[in-house]
Order: C-alpha cells, then sequence, then structure tokens
C-alpha cells in the first residue's frame, strides 16, 4: 500500500512541479509586488511598502467598473452554462445512434481557435457601413431596429460578453457531465420470490 502511495505522488509529481512554476509562484509573487509602493519593473526597485496601491486601485473608476462588470458576468454565466451543459449533457447520455457525432460537434467550440470565433462573433454583432450584422438582420425580421452591440448601450455590450462566455465554457462542462452520466452502473432490480402463506421477499438477481 505505502508503495502505491509512493507511486502516485511520483506520476503526479510532474504536474504538481508545473503547477508550482507557472500558477503557485506567480500569483505569491504578483501578491508581493502588490505590497511595494513605487515599484520600478526596469530596475526592479521600489521606494517603500505599504497599501497604498489597494487605496489607489479601489477609487479607480475603471476598476470598479470591471469589478462590477465580473460579478455581473459570473451571476448571470455560471448558472446558465452549468445548467444548459447538464440538458444537454443529460440528452447525450440518452441517446444510442450517432452519440459521438454529437459530443464531437458539441466539443469543437472549446478546441476552436479564438481568433476563428472572435471572426464568427463579429459577423453576428459588428455593424460596418455594409452591414448591421447577422443577429441585427434577425432582429430585423420580427420588426426590431439594428442594435450596436460594440459600442452602443452596456446591455448590448454585456449581453455580447455572456454569450460568448457561456459558447466558450459549454463543451467542457458538458464534457466533464457527461462523463458522469454515461458510465453510471446499471443496477437491476430485485426479484421477489412467493413464500409460504402468500408473503414475498425480494431474492438476489444473481443465481
Amino acid at each position: 500500500m505505502e508503495k502505491s502511495n509512493w507511486k502516485g505522488w511520483l506520476y503526479l509529481l510532474p504536474a504538481s512541479v508545473f503547477l508550482g512554476l507557472f500558477l503557485v509562484y506567480p500569483l505569491i509573487d504578483v501578491l508581493t509586488y502588490s505590497f511595494e509602493e513605487g515599484y520600478n519593473f526596469a530596475s526592479q526597485t521600489y521606494f517603500g511598502t505599504g497599501l497604498y496601491n489597494y487605496h489607489y486601485v479601489l477609487r479607480d473608476p475603471y476598476f470598479l467598473q470591471a469589478l462590477k462588470n465580473t460579478l455581473l458576468l459570473v451571476l448571470i454565466t455560471v448558472p446558465l452554462s452549468t445548467g444548459l451543459a447538464m440538458l444537454i449533457s443529460v440528452g447525450l447520455s440518452s441517446i444510442q445512434k450517432l452519440r459521438e457525432l454529437y459530443q464531437t460537434v458539441y466539443f469543437l467550440p472549446y478546441v476552436t481557435n479564438t481568433l476563428a470565433v472572435g471572426l464568427v462573433f463579429m459577423i453576428f454583432f459588428k455593424r460596418t457601413p455594409y452591414s448591421d450584422g447577422l443577429v441585427n438582420l434577425v432582429l430585423s425580421w420580427f420588426g426590431a431596429g439594428p442594435v450596436d452591440f460594440i459600442d452602443g448601450p452596456y446591455w448590448a455590450k454585456m449581453f455580447v460578453l455572456c454569450f460568448y462566455t457561456i459558447w466558450v465554457v459549454l463543451p467542457f462542462k458538458i464534457l466533464i457531465l457527461t462523463g458522469p452520466l454515461l458510465t453510471r452502473p446499471i443496477t437491476t432490480p430485485p426479484k421477489w420470490t412467493a413464500l409460504p402463506g402468500g408473503a414475498s421477499s425480494p431474492r438476489s438477481p444473481c443465481p
């Protein structure tokens, strides 16, 4: 048992080193920089330590707006993407024919290049001198006026950001949720055998 534990830790060693170098160390380094006042990246010098950076950023209207946008983005996209992923995962796990094809189609956005996804969304939402965008074209069929989703009102830009976020994270959540649904154990209901006097009791399905 002890030998197996050592083998497990040995398997985890490369990933642990990688995460330590590129995730844990940068986080600690940035936290240290945040307390250094007047830090000069070129000369690697600073003139003091304290909470001035935090005092400054908490009064910055751009930071507060970014914080508001992030909180709103999380509150909207996390429940929606998780719910949609669960519904799609249940549907994928309940079908038999062409299941692998559907799984591949749903996972394609996750492996698609970010630049390609950006170009697709530009076609959807970007207004140009020659076109109002595909989404505005669909809206015009229902008598709705064109909306500038890129430089227009706040709710329009937030809609595009939420839509993009759900589009990007949905395939990974589908992959994570579909796996347990496809590998769930199949249980056989117990068979009932008659006993003297009309009573019955469960019997194991195994012979």
